[in-house]
């Protein structure tokens, strides 16, 4: 029995001090915040793995080893039955044949001699598998001045750019040909994962009602949004506080193939409370140095397919975005859901908005 005891406190102690898979959160080296959603999601989707020491190496260039890897398990591919490619310098033996040969397979790397698996992948060639691995569509004439007709890959870099997948150096250069980082990589690859263009719009053909807290009185109140027109750039909806029977200021939704903005129209010079252009996917979409009229503010897509609970309705399929200002110490967290429009906003921790109900007219 005393054996027995310790064979099982020797397992426990074992289990113990045996290295555990890091989470994102606890990569100590992951100093661009601008990349971490994106990390974040990778790692929670175990397509992304961490080193020993709470390190991910960011700053590492990835192999195109590494990303045969990170692509098989973000398309789920089979790698039970797979065709030997032939790569002269990828046997059967190695480490990472079935993730290599799964990915030519798919036609996401061409067929060649060698695979040269541990030589690091450029930026060019990461447009192409990426397009190649998600099927991406569009193409904006989005001009970087390093990348021409004559660059391989120009194609898929103004597709990527065009579904706002990478948006280039500030001085705007591309620079196809210099290798990509794990951090770059990984943002890349959970951009495209999550790419989503939803509409973000309510629906005119319904009356909207949300429970609404006042964080200039502390009082809560429950308002009527109905859709009045189109002023042939918003939807205008009429705003009722029935808690006091008093009409608000209409608020102004944009809504374009290209973009989704709200807006006060009581405000002197229109400017969009919250702006963000689509398609969406997770990241930060907005950054504080960026220049206009949304200067010092960053907004992040936290997730194109979260969960929330609104009102009696448990809704999936949530974009979730965040807004910081350097001008206030609110965030602001909006909740949207595809044809519906927003359903819950949160200032810190207090919810300001939750759709109650939404009824036919």
């Amino acid at each position: 029995m005393k054996n027995i005891l310790k064979l099982v406190c020797l397992i426990l102690i074992t289990i113990g001090i045996l290295p555990k898979e890091v989470q994102a959160a606890s990569f100590i080296d992951l100093t661009d915040d601008t990349l971490t959603t994106e990390i974040h999601y990778l790692v929670e989707q175990d397509i992304a793995k961490g080193y020993s020491n709470n390190l991910f190496k960011p700053n590492d260039f990835i192999t195109k080893a590494q990303v045969a890897v990170m692509l098989t398990r973000a398309l789920g591919l089979n790698t039970i039955h797979v065709q030997n490619p032939n790569y002269q310098d990828v046997t059967t033996t190695h480490k990472f044949y079935k993730e290599i040969a799964a990915v030519q397979n798919k036609g996401i790397f061409d067929t060649a001699h060698k695979f040269h698996p541990d030589a690091p992948l450029t930026r060019g060639e990461m447009a192409i598998v990426l397009n190649r691995a998600f099927q991406l569509k569009g193409s904006d004439p989005y001009y970087f001045t390093d990348v021409s007709k004559q660059t391989p890959g120009y194609k898929e870099i103004l597709t990527l750019a065009h579904n706002h997948l990478v948006r280039g150096y500030e001085n705007g250069s591309f620079k196809p040909n210099d290798p990509v980082t794990r951090a770059h990589f990984s943002a890349f690859l959970a951009r495209a994962m999550t790419l989503s263009k939803p509409n973000l719009l309510r629906d005119p053909a319904f009356e909207y009602t949300y429970a609404y807290y006042s964080l200039s009185d502390n009082k809560r109140y429950t308002l009527n949004y109905q859709y009045q027109q189109h002023d042939g750039k918003n939807d205008v909806w009429t705003v009722k506080n029935v808690s006091t029977g008093q009409t608000i200021s209409d608020e102004l939704l944009y809504g374009h193939d290209r973009a989704y903005g709200q807006a006060i129209s009581s405000e002197a010079n229109t400017h969009y409370d919250l702006y963000i252009e689509l398609p969406l996917r997770i990241g930060v979409v907005l950054h504080e140095d960026d220049p206009g009229v949304s200067a010092g503010e960053r907004v992040t897509v936290k997730s194109t397919d979260g969960t929330v609970q609104a009102g009696d309705v448990q809704y999936t399929g949530v974009v979730i975005v965040e807004k910081r200002s350097e001008f206030s110490d609110v965030v602001k967290t909006y909740y949207f859901v595809d044809d519906i429009g927003l359903v819950k906003e949160l200032h810190n921790d207090i919810v300001v908005f939750e759709l109650l109900n939404r009824t036919m007219k």
